[in-house]
């Protein structure tokens, strides 16, 4: 419907965003009703608000790579290997990619 009446879209893979814990603790665990998420370190939070998190992290990650060279892109994937697999990028990979941006480059 955002589409249809003019606004600009953008897709995001949905795939493990609310299988995956925001802050990068692993998979978690959905309780029978599936709206809670119980975290490896023992937070428990919407599901659908970690998936919202991870979403938009995705997002911002892909428009980082898409601004930068392949180079540059690559060199980042080394400091936060996580980057790599697009499927299990979450919040906390943003927020590791942002750290890695901001370190100052040795010559």
């Amino acid at each position: 419907m955002a589409h249809y009446v003019g606004m600009r879209i953008s897709r995001v893979n949905a795939r493990n965003t609310s299988a995956l814990a925001y802050d990068g603790s692993g998979a978690v665990e959905r309780n029978y009703k599936k709206d809670l998420a119980a975290f490896t370190t023992g937070k428990v939070y919407h599901a659908d608000l970690s998936a919202s998190y991870n979403i938009s992290a995705r997002y911002f990650i892909r428009a980082y790579q898409k601004s930068m060279s392949e180079k540059s892109w690559l060199s980042l994937q080394a400091k936060v290997p996580v980057l790599a697999k697009r499927t299990f990028q979450t919040l906390s990979s943003l927020i590791s990619l942002i750290q890695a941006l901001e370190t100052p480059k040795v010559a």
